[in-house]
């Protein structure tokens, strides 16, 4: 036989070879074609393949699908919250659960990876929390939707292609049915978090509102933006932005200066305290100095070798974030340069504090800046960096204030924030108070009932309104709401059936389902038929007052939450007035 190389047969043969060689990688389970040496024959065509990659054995390749199999999980599905089945390696999901494997049950630390357009990059978002995240989970259950999401965009050109698709998830809403047994489930993406790797070019949009800098005396030299944003010993001379009255030009260089002075970057013999708060009531009194101060905190903690002052400067800026937010244009700045320096500090006190601050910046940006006609005080700013190591019961979750109490209240079942305001309101006889919960009390006076339950202590004074408040004001404030975001539909699907609307409480997590109970005791209490000529509060109005405070409807659509208004309050309505509250009444 000739053994002439590939290469250097003729063409009409080297196309025969080549179909031929084709069809024996596809028998041997190889999709491309391999590197490696080729020998032709006229007779019998030997391919000589080379030592990688190794073809599995037939026991290896049963044993990788076994494996395979073994790996489906329950997940919610991300727009309709359905319970759906997905396997974590292949991403297949089906609507209803698949023969014969066993199925991981659906649990918190379940992520969608999803694939981003825009920045051709993966991102994840956690159903039950609904969050999204840059960076891959750890220690969860990740379904890997972003292949299949790349894998659908190009089977979606071809009709024909179309038909051939197995049981894969896309982003079309409505399931088909495969096979006559099972569903196509077919999740849809949710937003892209706004989180994103900071860098310079990020000013890019928002460098019209940036001032020039110089260096220099005689000859001053532009300073470039890097330069610009990363630390400094020296004061500033004009403000880091343009976008200030020429009046207030002169507070925020004297800010800067205050910064520094918190960041013991400069000498000063004012208090900490008194700095800081000099510094918050600046940027109160003139709202446009509120993205100078982050832009400053920003600058001063980029590049600073000085971990001590580094550490302050992110203390500085979470005091700020207690007190108000950034503006919507300089937000998604704030947000990814925090992100950035978490991943440029992967561990130790920088990234513990600039964890918080993404938190604070998520939280604030929701409820918006500290509400009141007053000034911050000195004590609501001590308040406000004591709240940094030993976090404020608003704000946190109902986990989160159970373990802070558990020094001081080991016994108590419920949160002490709601025993001590319950137990406030009917003490100033609020449940025969016209207008209860429906009045709102003194703002100022709200937030300093805030400083002292967080100390501790139990209030003073006599308007029931104040502590009314407090109380609504916690459970909105709540981390997650009370009733769990994936029971939302089940509640306002129920809401017409009293029975049901009972039962369901049976779902929640066993301190939700307790804490629960505790109010609505309480509202029933309220409620009472001698208490409501009185008040003028009857079950109706206190369903109306407290639906938002239980209930956080998941959808952004007005009209959507404007229709689930009346449901919310049906459902908080049926448990006030059949719900048996027995079992908490020693609490």
């Amino acid at each position: 036989p000739d053994h002439r190389p590939f290469s250097a047969a003729p063409p009409f043969e080297r196309e025969r070879e080549g179909k031929r060689r084709k069809k024996v990688l596809e028998a041997l389970g190889l999709g491309a074609q391999p590197r490696g040496i080729f020998c032709f024959s006229f007779f019998s065509p030997l391919l000589c393949l080379p030592p990688s990659p190794p073809v599995l054995p037939f026991a290896s390749r049963v044993q990788a699908l076994k494996t395979m199999a073994e790996e489906w999980v329950e997940i919610l599905e991300p727009e309709s919250r359905r319970r759906m089945y997905a396997n974590i390696s292949s991403g297949d999901c089906c609507w209803t659960p698949p023969p014969n494997v066993t199925v991981k049950p659906c649990h918190d630390n379940q992520w969608w990876e999803l694939f981003d357009a825009r920045t051709n990059r993966n991102y994840y978002y956690n159903v039950v929390s609904q969050k999204t995240s840059w960076g891959r989970p750890e220690g969860g259950d990740v379904l890997p939707l972003a292949k299949l999401q790349t894998m659908q965009e190009k089977l979606q050109k071809s009709e024909q292609e179309k038909q051939k698709v197995a049981v894969k998830p896309s982003q079309v809403s409505s399931p088909q049915p495969v096979d006559g047994s099972q569903q196509q489930a077919i999740p849809k993406a949710p937003a892209i978090p706004r989180q994103k790797i900071y860098s310079n070019d990020d000013l890019m949009d928002y460098k019209e509102n940036l001032s020039t800098h110089k260096r220099g005396v005689i000859f001053r030299k532009k300073v470039s933006i890097a330069t610009m944003l990363s630390w400094s010993r020296e004061p500033i001379r004009v403000p880091m932005l343009t976008t200030h009255a020429k009046k207030d030009r002169k507070d925020a260089v004297d800010m800067f200066r205050e910064v520094q002075a918190y960041m013991r970057d400069r000498p000063c013999k004012k208090d900490p305290t008194a700095v800081c708060l000099d510094i918050v009531d600046r940027c109160w009194s003139v709202p446009s100095l509120r993205d100078e101060v982050f832009i400053q905190l920003c600058k001063q903690t980029w590049m600073n070798r000085n971990s001590t002052s580094c550490e302050l400067g992110w203390e500085l800026m979470l005091i700020c974030l207690t007190f108000f937010p950034p503006s919507n244009k300089f937000f998604s700045y704030l947000q990814g340069y925090i992100n950035r320096s978490m991943q440029s500090n992967p561990s130790g006190e920088i990234f513990t504090l600039a964890e918080k601050a993404m938190k604070k910046l998520e939280r604030i940006e929701k409820t918006g800046a500290k509400r009141g006609i007053k000034q911050p005080t000195e004590e609501e700013v001590e308040h406000a960096r004591q709240g940094i190591t030993n976090p404020s019961v608003f704000g946190s979750s109902l986990e989160e204030v159970m373990e802070a109490q558990e020094a001081d209240h080991p016994d108590l079942a419920i949160p002490f924030v709601l025993k001590v305001l319950t137990e406030t309101i009917l003490k100033r006889k609020g449940h025969q108070t016209e207008g209860i919960f429906r009045v709102p009390g003194d703002i100022d006076a709200v937030n300093m009932m805030k400083v002292t339950i967080d100390r501790g202590e139990k209030p003073e004074g006599s308007d029931p309104h104040v502590p009314a408040s407090t109380l609504k004001l916690w459970f909105r404030e709540l981390q997650d709401p009370l009733i769990p975001a994936e029971l939302y539909d089940n509640c306002i699907g129920v809401c017409e059936n009293a029975e049901a609307s009972v039962m369901l409480l049976d779902q929640l997590p066993a301190l939700n389902r307790r804490v629960l109970m505790y109010i609505i005791r309480f509202l029933q209490v309220v409620g009472q038929p001698e208490n409501q000529p009185i008040t003028k509060m009857n079950n109706d109005n206190l369903a109306m007052v407290w639906a938002p405070n239980f209930l956080r409807c998941p959808s952004a659509d007005a009209m959507v939450i404007f229709q689930n208004t009346k449901r919310e309050m049906t459902f908080v309505r049926q448990l006030i007035v059949n719900l048996n509250t027995d079992e908490v009444a020693e609490l």
